[in-house]
């Protein structure tokens, strides 16, 4: 990467921002997935206070029950995915800063390409 180290600093900073709107993203799935969490727990209580009403209507919602469990698989993978972009980006900040600062030594770079 030969940017002038002004760009380099930018680059830098906008490499953190992504990182912390990534990190309040991640904030954002872990609530949701416990609401949902809490929410079947409120379900399979329901379940044994009524179980006859509670058997038709999961065949009822059958479909919907799928839709929303597919929901909760897309979650987990978005939460995953992002916690995989915040380990590459961190990977990069350190890239970058070894080329703002250590441009003498070369043969530390390849640890990180």
């Amino acid at each position: 990467m030969k940017l002038p180290k002004k760009d380099l600093n930018r680059y830098h900073f906008a490499l953190q921002e992504s990182i912390r709107y990534r990190k309040e993203w991640i904030t954002y799935y872990i609530i949701k997935l416990r609401w949902k969490t809490l929410r079947s727990e409120v379900n399979r209580h329901m379940i044994w206070n009524n179980p006859i009403i509670s058997i038709l209507l999961s065949i009822i919602y059958l479909p919907t029950k799928l839709f929303k469990y597919c929901e909760y698989l897309k979650l987990r993978y978005d939460l995953n995915e992002t916690q995989k972009e915040i380990e590459v980006l961190e990977k990069e900040i350190l890239y970058v800063d070894h080329l703002r600062w250590n441009e003498k030594n070369k043969d530390y770079l390849k640890l990180f390409k």
